[in-house]
């Protein structure tokens, strides 16, 4: 479209730069890299786009090397083409036009990306493009928005090292929690069931009173087990690298808690994350999710226990529920998830058993050993 012919842009928000010499800039879209990628071998994310096709563009993940804004970022030079549509080394988002409200936004034509960058930092690009059939971004176009981009480049760092400063709070909060935790509920706990359990020998001719203070000190137990586990749910937080056992067995029972209605319990006992294999810890995974989903579908239960205890020579799951149970002698304790359950187990020299429980549901047991 001619440049009399084009309908106006729409007005630039606040911190989007407008371009006065050639007409105003109707796109415009920063990225920077993906988290934790390299600029130069990796990615760059549209975190921000205004004007014409922004809603096609906001979002998108384009290579550093195949992209105008990946261009300027990685070689820390602006960037530009008269023509985005026919100019070798854009990227396809580089000439997203939108369909709006009104029909198809003009097509984009002149295209300038410059770096942004705090001293020798460089945080990714600002691109801007006209409407084609208008003026090129001529040198001091290029000249006003590489000034925009260093205040907005500022303005990111200053965003970034807030954000680390609040999220090094964060840990040591919960570090905090953590020692607290340990250092001073666990053994007042402690202390106590130690009390309690003295106290039973004292009313031993009281079987009612006994046994209920028994089960008082059981109570305690679990309890103190359940803190542990937070600790070491508080700690693997702060760890960098991919997430351990215990974080992804958490992840699975949120996951699940979405078709179930409610979250299962989860209780973790021994050094999971550390004396699990990798391969022992993704068949564990599988068998859980698999174990839960059958709830889901089937048991129509109201509390699910999951409880994965590593010892030194075993790892078991046993996921029990309350629901109305499954057959054992049914067709499905040879078919389906039950048997993939099954074949886990036995792959690995271990066992799979589905029996009621307690509580009138089923229970799912597997166990495979550590040390074959």
């Amino acid at each position: 479209a001619a440049a009399g012919d084009a309908p106006a842009p729409p007005a630039a928000p606040a911190g989007v730069c407008p371009v006065a010499h050639g007409g105003p800039a109707p796109q415009a879209a920063p990225a920077q890299p993906v988290p934790g990628g390299h600029l130069a071998a990796g990615s760059l994310t549209v975190d921000v786009a205004e004007g014409y096709g922004a809603s096609r563009i906001l979002g998108l993940t384009v290579p550093a090397r195949g992209s105008l804004a990946g261009l300027a970022a990685v070689t820390g030079s602006p960037v530009s083409t008269s023509d985005i549509r026919t100019d070798s080394r854009a990227h396809p988002f580089d000439a997203i036009p939108a369909t709006g409200a009104d029909g198809p936004d003009p097509a984009i034509g002149p295209v300038v990306a410059v770096p942004l960058q705090v001293g020798s930092g460089r945080q990714g690009a600002l691109r801007l493009g006209r409407i084609a059939g208008r003026a090129s971004f001529d040198d001091s176009d290029v000249e006003l928005v590489s000034g925009f981009a260093d205040q907005a480049a500022i303005a990111l760092e200053l965003a970034r090292r807030r954000a680390e400063s609040e999220e090094l709070v964060v840990l040591h909060d919960r570090d905090r929690i953590a020692r607290d935790l340990h250092d001073l509920a666990i053994q007042r706990l402690f202390a106590t069931g130690m009390t309690l359990q003295s106290t039973t020998r004292a009313i031993a001719d009281r079987p009612a009173a006994a046994e209920r203070v028994s089960r008082a000190v059981d109570d305690l137990d679990t309890t103190i087990r359940i803190i542990r586990s937070t600790i070491f749910d508080l700690r693997a937080a702060d760890e960098p690298g991919h997430p351990g056992l215990r974080r992804r067995l958490a992840e699975t029972t949120q996951t699940a808690a979405h078709a179930l209605g409610f979250r299962p319990s989860l209780r973790i006992d021994g050094p999971v994350d550390t004396t699990v294999p990798d391969d022992l810890a993704e068949q564990l995974l599988a068998v859980a999710a698999e174990a839960l989903s059958n709830a889901a579908r089937h048991a129509a239960a109201t509390r699910i226990d999951v409880t994965v205890t590593a010892t030194d020579d075993a790892l078991t799951l046993t996921v029990t529920d309350d629901g109305k149970g499954i057959d054992p002698a049914g067709p499905a304790r040879h078919t389906g998830g039950l048997a993939n359950m099954r074949h886990r187990a036995e792959s690995h020299r271990g066992t799979f058993t589905l029996t009621d429980s307690p509580s009138g549901g089923t229970r799912v047991r597997w166990r495979v050993p550590l040390r074959v």
